[in-house]
């Protein structure tokens, strides 16, 4: 459409620039031809009329015969109209087309009008008080006349008679204007015809170069938008101007990239997201670590940053504070919406943009906390864990020794009472609940100080299969619907396989407990990462609410009914020692995600270590 417009433009310039000039030309040379027509018609004219005076010998008092002086007016007009009569009509004669004749000033009427065979009527006749012979007379001086007179409309030229000083009448010689305007038409229709074929000939050169430079101006700002977006785009260049104009282009455009691809390729390898903002608030760029972040989709460039943060009203105010009033921030951390819906921790620095000169707007940076929050996490919770577990090795020695004394008296106790004694089944019952406390105090003193007994090269998409095996009777009963997801592609890694496939169970196993009553799914990954690999157990359960969340890896604390809230803290503590981490995310309603990362370089083990797998505490 664009281009179209400034085809139809330069059209109209250049038919403007063709026909202009001509036009013009064309009109000045008619009106000039129209003018020497005039001027040449009035000269022949002027011509003729001082012939008919320079022919007349004497006035026309010396050429009535003495005889007839005292004659009638009438018969005066008609003397003179013999003696002049035979001038007019010679001069007419050679001069087709013109009138001529004689007029008395003294008698006060035409004497003789030739051609005398269409104007003899006229003789004697006295010309108007209007007339502009009588000025002619008056004054003494030829003047020309246009308009209507006594032959119709005419071009009327009249000399006066003068003889001893004295004015006598005058000589006329006139021509139909009709004639003329014919003759001045016949001119204007050949010089139009030429305006016609120059104009023709104008637009047919005009066209196809207005229809070129079009082209040429199109392709440039089809290539200049092009370049907006990709500096590698290059113009087609052609011949001509246009031709070095898209070759100049080209040449800035190579320059610019050159010069910009440097501080590009820093800015794209960059993990902090950096948009920049102009004064009229709009997105000026954005880098790849930014629209990951923020999980944009679509490009903003130019979009207006209020729609871009209208969510993350903290960044909102930050990046006005900025623009409005210079103020920097410097690691501003803020929660942030993303286009997605989640929520993260972000870190928010602001700063103006300017060059040597000029303040061109704002740039703002921002920093994806959630690692680096879910580290300080885990290390909180591995000291809190630590004291715990100090904690608990204290108190289970504490209670194992005089739990040992119980044992034993109960069991001396239960020896001493004949078989049919009703007292037994007491006793029986005391020596399974303290061997129950035995368990629980057994998985204390492994939460407090864990150990990997045999650290082997497995293969962990096998040890999921296993661990998956050991739990279909629970899935058939629960009408579980079970997913799995093996990535092929990762290494065997080096654990302990026993305490990894008893972490598995316990997860899939608090999996299958949160699922509802009619059942649910569970979905089980692996997948391979650039320093190690995960494991990711999913349920559409229940859900652990946000308050629970950080708390369920504590020793003791648990949401079920039953339970002694030891398995996921004895979990968390096997994948510690193997340098890895467990990382919990849940939704009321929706179901909980646990992911087990195990890094493979920290996984070695001293050759000659044991091989033998020792079993461990029960969850």
């Amino acid at each position: 459409m664009r281009n179209f417009s400034m085809r139809y433009r330069l059209m109209i310039i250049l038919a403007l620039a063709v026909t202009l000039p001509l036009i013009i030309s064309g009109y000045i040379l008619i009106h000039r031809a129209e003018q020497a027509m005039n001027s040449e018609k009035e000269s022949k004219l002027l011509g003729i009329a001082k012939a008919l005076d320079a022919n007349m010998s004497g006035d026309f008092q010396s050429l009535i015969p003495l005889n007839d002086k005292n004659a009638s007016r009438d018969q005066k007009v008609r003397i003179l109209n013999q003696k002049l009569s035979g001038i007019t009509e010679k001069i007419v004669l050679g001069n087709p087309g013109v009138g001529a004749g004689y007029y008395s000033r003294e008698l006060d009427c035409i004497i003789t009008y030739a051609p005398s065979s269409e104007y003899s009527s006229t003789v004697g006749e006295s010309i108007s008080k209007e007339h502009l012979g009588r000025q002619v007379m008056a004054k003494g001086i030829a003047m020309t006349a246009s308009g209507k007179m006594v032959r119709g409309n005419i071009l009327n030229v009249m000399v006066p008679i003068i003889r001893n000083n004295q004015v006598v009448g005058y000589a006329w010689a006139n021509e139909m204007t009709k004639s003329i305007d014919s003759q001045i038409k016949a001119m204007e229709a050949v010089m139009y015809l030429a305006l016609a074929i120059a104009l023709i000939l104008g637009l047919s050169i005009s066209m196809p170069l207005a229809n070129r430079v079009s082209n040429s101006v199109h392709g440039i700002i089809q290539g200049l938008l092009s370049l907006r977006t990709d500096l590698g785009y290059r113009l087609p260049e052609t011949d001509g101007e246009f031709g070095e104009i898209a070759s100049a282009i080209n040449g800035m455009a190579q320059s610019l990239m050159n010069t910009r691809s440097h501080t590009e390729i820093i800015i794209e390898s960059m993990v902090d997201g950096i948009i920049t903002i102009d004064y009229d608030k709009k997105v000026m760029a954005i880098n790849n670590a930014a629209k990951s972040i923020m999980r944009l989709n679509e490009d903003v460039i130019g979009v207006d940053y209020t729609n871009l943060f209208s969510s993350n009203e903290d960044v909102f105010n930050i990046l006005l504070e900025t623009l409005t009033t210079g103020q920097n921030f410097i690691g501003y951390e803020v929660e942030f919406a993303r286009c997605d819906g989640t929520i993260v921790p972000i870190s928010v620095s602001t700063s103006m943009l300017h060059n040597n000169k000029n303040v061109l707007g704002v740039v703002v940076v921002f920093k994806d906390l959630s690692e680096h929050k879910a580290f300080e996490d885990r290390v909180r919770r591995v000291d809190r864990l630590a004291a715990v577990g100090e904690l608990a090795a204290g108190v289970a020695h504490e209670i194992r020794n005089p739990l040992s004394a119980i044992l034993g008296i109960v069991q001396i106790l239960a020896d001493e009472l004949p078989k049919e004694h009703s007292s037994r089944a007491f006793g029986d019952i005391a020596l399974k609940e303290v061997e129950r406390l035995n368990v629980i105090i057994e998985d204390l003193l492994y939460f407090a100080k864990p150990s990997k007994q045999c650290v082997t090269r497995v293969n962990i998409n096998e040890l999921v299969s296993d661990a998956l095996s050991l739990l279909n009777p629970s899935l058939k009963k629960d009408i579980v619907i079970l997913e799995k997801y093996l990535d092929l592609s990762i290494d065997d890694i080096l654990v302990d396989a026993q305490l990894i496939k008893q972490v598995l169970v316990n997860l899939l196993l608090n999996a299958v407990q949160a699922l509802p009553t009619k059942g649910g799914k569970i979905t089980v990954k692996t997948q391979k990462r650039s320093d190690g690999l995960e494991i990711i157990v999913e349920d559409t359960g229940k859900g652990i609410d946000q308050e629970s969340l950080p708390k369920i890896f504590d020793p003791f604390f648990t949401t079920k009914d039953t339970g002694t809230g030891l398995g996921l803290a004895v979990s968390n503590k096997i994948i510690e020692i193997h340098h890895g981490y467990i990382r919990a995310e849940s939704i009321v309603g929706v179901g909980s995600t646990f992911a087990i990362y195990l890094p493979y370089e920290k996984l070695q083990y001293k050759k000659g270590g044991s091989t033998t797998c020792q079993k461990t505490g029960v969850f």
